[in-house]
């Protein structure tokens, strides 16, 4: 009787620990240094409607798989990284391709099997369209740009700016978003590429609406996605669906309210 009790009030002691086992509560999530309203506002700007899209989604599915979000901020190269170091856990907003699955986990993504990222689960629907000044007589049709003078440039580390490099159309210097739109408006640069809505605030912020357009066609549409470590992924796949599933369902019912409080 008295070993019975012993084994009971054994395993009433390691309970709690093998429950935290299960998974971490703790996420450890890198996202880019630079602000990019609507997406992600500075922490001390009274005049926005809130942190953002992007980190508001996230705090909601973690909140609804009770995790608490570590935020960390590095360039975007760097955080991209950390994730293959598994100095963090996860970076934010992310575009798939094959060659990132070396360094990421992306929803539902299995190679091996050829399963693909399951959309449901992305963060945010994009496009990347290509800022050029009024006057320009650049021209994009979807597969070659006509009429290059300077090139066009877009933030290392996106895949527009590879997107770019294999066009034969990337200007190699490496530039802010903002100075990089106003080489635009002044004739030194064709052409910026950046996704749509953080373009159209920087380009109001520099007042520059008049001086610069948005070709027709983007260069890219995408989905943007939240991508796990492989060592987290590895140790917590039930976890890391659960989050990722959160993540779904928080954008299925809050982006129209979302894009009317930050895109009126």
């Amino acid at each position: 009787m008295q070993v019975a009790i012993s084994s009971l009030l054994l395993v009433l002691i390691l309970m709690p620990q093998t429950l935290k086992a299960e998974g971490p509560s703790v996420l450890r999530l890198c996202y880019q240094l630079q602000d990019h309203p609507p997406f992600t506002f500075p922490a001390n700007n009274a005049q926005a409607p809130g942190p953002g899209i992007l980190l508001e989604l996230i705090q909601a599915a973690a909140e609804q798989t009770e995790l608490t979000i570590d935020w960390q901020r590095q360039p975007w190269k760097r955080c991209i990284l950390a994730l293959q170091k598994g100095e963090v856990d996860g970076i934010f907003p992310a575009i798939w391709q094959a060659e990132r699955d070396t360094w990421g986990q992306f929803p539902g993504r299995d190679p091996q099997r050829g399963q693909p990222v399951q959309r449901e689960y992305r963060l945010w629907q994009v496009d990347y369209p290509i800022a050029t000044r009024s006057d320009t007589r650049l021209s994009w049709d979807g597969q070659r740009f006509t009429n290059l003078k300077y090139g066009l440039s877009s933030p290392l580390g996106y895949l527009t700016r590879q997107r770019l490099a294999d066009l034969g159309a990337l200007n190699s210097v490496s530039l802010q978003p903002n100075k990089a739109l106003l080489l635009v408006a002044s004739g030194r640069l064709d052409g910026f590429v950046i996704e749509r809505n953080i373009s159209r605030a920087l380009i109001a912020e520099l007042q520059l609406q008049e001086q610069l357009q948005f070709l027709p066609q983007p260069l890219l549409q995408a989905d943007w996605h939240l991508p796990l470590s492989q060592p987290f992924y590895q140790r917590h796949p039930q976890q890391a669906m659960r989050f990722w599933q959160a993540l779904g369902q928080q954008r299925e019912m809050r982006e129209a309210e979302l894009r009317q409080r930050y895109m009126p």
